[in-house]
């Protein structure tokens, strides 16, 4: 009888230690998960302000007279976004959108005269490359920068 009580309560006890151990675990690699999907958050926005700035170099040194870099159009194929990846995990996309008149670049938001002639709108998106993060990473960030 003794015995009997003695076997039932060690396999008690085994059952509740694996029972917190397996709590334990599961709470630790949540934890890992979230801190990681922290740090590709941070990345991106990291990404979109390198972005940012790549799109605006690039702008500055375009040719207004001959191409229109980044604008968007009525139909997502004619679409020419500035774009390009970011090591092996982000790749990038910036639509510009210009305000006034910059050479074959005519505004098409609003009608800019004086002050507001040769401002432009930074469209960035950031996304993660599929397999690279175990939920996808996408990041929007809207900029309005002068020339």
């Amino acid at each position: 009888m003794r015995r009997g009580f003695t076997l039932i309560a060690a396999i008690f006890f085994v059952v509740i230690a694996s029972s917190i151990c397996m709590l334990a675990l599961s709470i630790a690699s949540t934890s890992v998960k979230q801190n990681s999907e922290i740090y590709l958050r941070e990345q991106s926005e990291l990404v979109a302000r390198a972005a940012t700035e790549y799109a605006m170099l690039a702008i500055i040194s375009n040719d207004f007279s001959t191409t229109c870099l980044g604008k968007q159009s009525k139909n997502a194929s004619e679409d020419n976004p500035i774009s390009g990846e970011f090591g092996d995990l982000f790749t990038f996309k910036v639509y510009v959108k210009y305000f006034g008149d910059m050479g074959i670049c005519s505004g098409d938001a609003v009608a800019a005269t004086g002050v507001n002639q040769g401002t432009i709108m930074l469209d960035v998106f950031v996304s993660s490359k599929p397999g690279k993060a175990s939920n996808p990473i996408n990041f929007h960030k809207r900029t309005l920068q002068k020339l």
